[in-house]
């Protein structure tokens, strides 16, 4: 295999040219991949420091370190999780996990699992999850055993940022082996493979920023045996040697095992970040007060030939200086509309970014209080199409990932028979997501839910067991029948007389 096809591989179809207008343009590399998932990260982690520190980076464009390092700088922290909460929402309700009718004999199995989904704190790291694969487009989550605390923990920190991965020669979408830096106890970093073609695990230490692969040989450096895996065999969770990773992708790019996160809100925010800084800062609304007319300004060169502003560095005419005669024909102006714009601006940005999203700004909070129940319904109408298409995307890779957490779970366990799940409960085991919260006009959904079961194509019974995901049928009929008896129920206007038989009877 030629050197160019193992990197391609390996980082994607990187350095390959294209011809746009005439114009030739490059994919992105590696290394520009890996900084810009890191950034994503930092962002998503509301990391203040680093955040500082590239808004300082940002400041260097356009002025002096020193006067930086006098300005109050200002960073949305939140806005990158903040907007995430708003366009995931399948976990905003819980899911439940139900079994089905033929899953009935696996009940003591099923106490086993909930009680292992409660210790992996299964709904927090699907919920994290789901953002970080919205951020990153692709993110990697590792199901490990901690030995010492006797438990299982998800760890979905894995993206183009934070580890290597090698596919599949003939399956760019599919993962044989992947590498992730951590430090051993001497604080060198050294790298943790796990390799399913060659059924090898074991740590790595190269000198290299990232391991070369060599197909058939594995990752290149000096190799050091993990714990009790002995010759770097990996664990046999069973015949086919899975690895403990389940690839969570959203959308398949270019046939790229990453794809592309959604890069643009660390420029977004770093934007922001600039302009709120700028704005509130006196030294740059010395320069924004001063309005030259008819003159030449002179004054301070900073380091990159520009004009310092600020009482530290008056300007002048160009011909004279402090205390010339020579009178500048300027005009004073207040930086308050400047500021008032800039604001404007911020909100403007992100009300065009969110409303691509179908969702309100993360910056403020839309009233609805007068908008009428139709509006309301448009309005939420692309969030619910929304939660369906990633309902599809996760019920599959959700799925994947609790066969994982059983099996890891039964290999590391097998000497606590009371822990051990049989692996065919997963097939017997329905993942029912909840609707999203949303702001609604109760009176006119139950108006409309009251025509569904004049029409016959719903049903009282239908409406409960969607108002509670984790209710069976019958728990829906028996509390339907207990508040019947204890409450007289108004009929609807000209609802026809039916039954409550006659509804569950037409609904089997």
């Amino acid at each position: 295999m030629s050197d160019y096809t193992t990197r391609q591989l390996l980082k994607g179809d990187f350095g390959a040219e294209l011809q746009l207008g005439g114009v030739k343009v490059e994919r992105a590399s590696l290394d520009t991949l890996r900084s810009r998932a890191q950034e994503l990260d930092f962002f998503y982690e509301q990391d203040n420091y680093v955040m500082q520190q590239i808004l300082k980076r940002d400041l260097k464009k356009y002025m002096d370190g020193y006067d930086i390092t006098r300005m109050k700088l200002i960073t949305l922290d939140s806005f990158v999780p903040s907007f995430l909460k708003k366009i995931c929402n399948v976990y905003d309700n819980p899911p439940s996990f139900l079994l089905t009718d033929d899953g009935e004999k696996y009940k003591a199995e099923m106490e086993k699992f909930v009680d292992l989904m409660s210790e992996v704190r299964i709904l927090q790291s699907m919920s994290e999850t789901f953002e970080k694969m919205r951020l990153q487009n692709t993110v990697v989550a590792y199901v490990k055993y901690n030995k010492s605390g006797d438990k299982i923990i998800i760890d979905n920190n894995y993206n183009v940022g934070t580890c290597m991965v090698v596919t599949d020669a003939e399956d760019s979408l599919s993962m044989t082996a992947i590498a992730y830096e951590q430090m051993n106890d001497k604080h060198e970093v050294t790298w943790i493979v796990w390799d399913k073609e060659l059924k090898q695990h074991y740590r790595l230490k190269t000198k290299l920023a990232l391991p070369n692969y060599d197909y058939g040989k594995g990752f290149q450096g000096d190799r050091i045996p993990i714990g009790d895996n002995k010759n770097y065999e990996m664990p046999e969770y069973d015949k086919d040697y899975p690895l403990p990773f389940v690839t969570y992708q959203y959308k398949n790019h270019n046939n790229s095992f990453w794809g592309n996160g959604l890069y643009f809100l660390s420029d977004l925010v770093r934007s922001i970040n600039i302009l709120l800084t700028v704005c509130t800062d006196d030294t740059i609304q010395e320069t924004i007060r001063l309005l030259i007319l008819n003159f030449n300004p002179a004054g301070t060169d900073g380091e990159k030939g520009q004009i310092k502003t600020g009482m530290r560095h008056p300007i002048f005419v160009e011909s004279g200086g402090i205390g010339s005669e020579s009178k500048p024909e300027g005009q004073i102006l207040s930086a308050d509309l400047f500021n008032d714009d800039v604001l404007k601006l911020i909100d403007k940005l992100v009300e065009i970014v969110s409303s691509l999203h179908n969702i309100d700004s993360p910056l403020k909070q839309m009233l609805t209080d007068d908008l009428s129940g139709i509006a309301i319904r448009m309005r939420n109408e692309p969030l619910l199409r929304n939660w369906k298409n990633d309902i599809n995307i996760l019920t599959y890779l959700d799925k994947q990932l609790l066969k994982k957490i059983i099996l890891v779970n039964n290999y590391h366990r097998k000497n606590q028979p009371k822990k051990v799940i049989k692996p065919e409960l997963i097939e017997f085991l329905e993942i029912k997501y909840a609707e999203p919260t949303i702001v609604t006009d109760e009176k006119a959904d139950f108006e409309l839910e009251v025509s569904k079961w004049q029409s016959g194509i719903s049903s009282p019974v239908k409406w409960l067991m969607k108002q509670n995901p984790e209710w069976t049928e019958q728990e829906a009929i028996d509390e339907i029948t207990k508040n019947k008896e204890h409450y007289a129920v108004a009929e609807p206007p000209e609802k026809p007389n039916f039954s409550f038989k006659k509804v569950v009877k037409e609904e089997k």
